[in-house]
């Protein structure tokens, strides 16, 4: 037993009570005089007596001040030390709601709801040390309260703190309408302050709004942009050190890595790992690897809470592999998931593994879990609906995303590691969604990370399978799995030889999945090796071309010049133009689906022409041939001219001077077909390009 209070001590109050810590040493005198007793007596004050047989172990606290704290190194119940109070007000961003907060007139009582990892105990923190701040009391104390309190007797002591904390991270135990009045007069009574930390329930937040008549604080982070400059600033008081870390990174590096995604405590890393940069090189590898091992250490708690609920572990697997497609495709993978498993997701019929009983024995029992309750419970949520254009018509999105950054690869990764004889329902999972881009490319994703971990070689050999497949969803789930297992070091060399073997293959369907990887993020990483297996996959074995495969290398050529490989992509372009008859040919037919990039101000054309830099030469070479070519010389020539309708003025109307001086230095037949398009009079050349235009079509 604990002889432990769960507010401080004061004695004036226990007077009043008619009791103090037990019975007092008159009352004891006068019971040892009477004689009045059957058995030894102990005198032993403040002092913990066990009277009979004792088994295990026991934890005693007599100091009043002692306190207790969690896993996370939170007081949980007495005074909350300086160090946490410091360390929470220390690059604080407020949230939206906290000025509101503070506002409240004679507000005491306080329900902060939200998800763990999102700052808001020390935003509860914060609002109680504003408070007392207000109340002209900056020297109060702030204790915890243990979360096994019973509000309905419990009550601050006057002047012994001004604040007090109820950080309850399960959900708390129902309240009553009078208990909330009885915290309400105790609070003002005594000049204090409580706040109620809890777990962000759709339930929870309803019953206090409809039950007790509370307006719950629902609290979200401020976006992760306004978390980092006030963590940065924190740790780095000086501007001019500041200027001086951020002047070091990449440039983007920040804005890739500050995802809204990111959570305070995955913020406050990245702020903490820029401070102490100095003189070290930091890469968006390096830095994400510290949110994986974030996201890594939540996964276990995650999955371990859920594995007696099979709707739930299910709905966390599918959000898992299509996180950010829309709630509806979610939901059905995950109903999906459910009917291929069977029992398998579930304990014994009626239990959990506790051995309590289940939440939900039958799987297939439809009103099992609502909608909202299942986001809350897997730790994701809905985000902004988005209206996304595309065959066979714009649709209304509303995507699902996990609350915490990387969250989904890390839960896969245990799963896959740590629950082997899953491994097969997930991979029949998995390769049979619906023959649409959006899920086989995740799909494909998820069997790739599968091939890195614990049952790598196992699942690779699966993806090959696929990728011979005569399906072609198969084909384009393999394609996506080996871009993801060449992130693996242990297999890139394995990932490289198969596609090299299949790029040989007679069989155009196996080189259009060869084809399909280059496009993907293992040809955005290696953009050389990505073009020269094009080339070989679209000419085949035996110098036969194949238009399945043709068709199949486009858009992994585009993939990778608007990835931000446009130099690599466009030295290839014009080294196969004197190659062969064949790579010239497709040089020319693929080119002016690149040139659409002209038509914005920012596009690389536009800044490469204008610098006259070094590819200048290859892409006036690619647009004179793609001109002289009867196949192509209508979409290079629809480019052009849009092109100079929009630079009547300005820097694009020197960039398409330059190209005009240029084309004008080696007249062609598709040159001269294009000044007549181009006619003098028509308003789209530059005014010195006209004449020159007229002679040209005179010749």
């Amino acid at each position: 037993m604990a002889n432990h209070p769960d507010a401080p001590p004061d004695e004036t109050a226990d007077e009043e009570c008619g009791a103090g810590t037990g019975t007092s040493s008159e009352d004891l005198a006068d019971f040892l005089r009477t004689g009045d007793r059957t058995g030894p007596v102990i005198y032993a004050p403040h002092g913990n007596i066990n009277t009979g047989a004792v088994h295990g172990d026991q934890r005693i606290l007599n100091d009043h001040a002692a306190h207790h704290e969690d896993r996370h190194g939170h007081v949980h119940s007495g005074p909350i030390p300086p160090a946490e109070l410091a360390d929470a007000q220390s690059g604080f961003a407020e949230p939206d709601w906290f000025a509101g907060a503070l506002a409240s007139p004679g507000a005491r009582l306080f329900f902060l709801a939200g998800r763990p990892g999102t700052g808001r105990r020390t935003a509860a923190v914060n609002l109680l040390l504003r408070l007392l701040l207000r109340r002209s009391r900056p020297g109060s104390t702030l204790w915890a309260v243990d979360g096994d309190t019973d509000l309905s007797s419990w009550r601050p002591r006057r002047g012994a703190a001004g604040g007090y904390l109820l950080d309850d991270r399960q959900a708390p135990r129902p309240l009553r309408l009078s208990t909330v009045h009885h915290l309400q007069q105790s609070l003002d009574s005594a000049d204090a302050y409580l706040v109620i930390v809890a777990p962000d329930s759709p339930e929870l937040v309803r019953a206090l709004e409809h039950q007790l008549h509370v307006s719950p604080l629902r609290h979200q982070p401020p976006i992760p942009e306004v978390v980092f400059a006030a963590r940065f600033a924190a740790a780095v008081p000086d501007p001019n050190e500041r200027d001086r870390l951020l002047g070091g990174l990449a440039p983007g590096l920040l804005d890739a890595l500050l995802v809204p995604e990111l959570v305070p405590a995955e913020v406050a890393e990245l702020a903490t790992a820029v401070a102490t940069s100095a003189g070290k090189s930091l890469t968006l590898d390096s830095l994400q690897e510290r949110l994986v091992l974030l996201a890594d250490s939540e996964a276990p708690r995650l999955v371990a809470e859920l594995r007696a609920n099979p709707h739930a572990l299910a709905f966390l697997l599918a959000v898992c592999v299509f996180e950010g497609l829309d709630h509806r495709v979610v939901q059905e993978q995950a109903e999906r998931l459910l009917g291929i498993v069977g029992g398998t997701l579930r304990t014994a019929p009626g239990n959990g593994d506790d051995g309590s009983p289940q939440l939900c024995a039958n799987p297939r029992f439809v009103l099992a879990w609502p909608w909202e309750e299942l986001l809350h419970i897997v730790r994701a949520e809905r985000t902004p609906p988005e209206i996304r254009t595309g065959p066979p018509h714009p649709q209304r999105l509303e995507p699902v995303r996990f609350t915490r950054h990387r969250q989904a690869e890390a839960v896969l990764r245990h799963v896959w590691r740590e629950y082997s004889d899953l491994a097969a329902a997930l991979t029949t999972w998995l390769e049979h969604v619906a023959d649409t881009a959006e899920l086989t490319a995740a799909a494909g994703r998820a069997l790739g990370l599968a091939a890195g971990c614990g049952v790598g070689s196992r699942t690779f050999r699966r993806i090959e399978v696929l990728a011979v497949s005569g399906r072609g969803a198969d084909r384009a789930i393999a394609a996506h799995a080996l871009s993801a297992a060449a992130t693996d070091p242990a297999l890139a060399g394995r990932v490289e030889s198969f596609l090299n073997q299949l790029s040989w293959s007679h069989d155009p369907r196996l080189r259009g999945t060869v084809a399909h990887v280059c496009g993907t993020s293992f040809g955005r990483s290696r953009p050389d090796r990505a073009m020269e297996l094009l080339l070989r996959v679209a000419q085949g074995p035996g110098g036969e071309p194949s238009l399945l495969v043709q068709r199949a290398v486009r858009p992994s050529v585009v993939s990778l010049f608007t990835s931000g490989s446009q130099p690599t992509v466009v030295r290839h372009l014009s080294s196969w133009l004197r190659q062969s008859e064949a790579a010239a040919e497709l040089a020319l037919r693929l080119f002016p689906h690149l040139l659409a990039d002209l038509l914005t101000e920012a596009s690389w054309f536009h800044r490469e022409i204008l610098a006259e830099g070094e590819c200048m030469q290859p892409v006036v070479e690619l647009i004179r041939h793609s001109l002289d070519h009867d196949g192509v010389f209508d979409l290079t020539c629809r480019h052009l001219v849009r092109w100079c309708r929009l630079a009547p003025t300005g820097p694009r109307n020197g960039a398409v001077e330059i190209l005009f001086r240029e084309l004008a230095r080696h007249q062609g037949r598709g040159t001269r077909r294009l000044s007549t398009v181009l006619a003098p009079g028509s308003g789209l050349l530059p005014a010195d390009r006209r004449s020159e235009s007229g002679t040209t079509r005179g010749t």
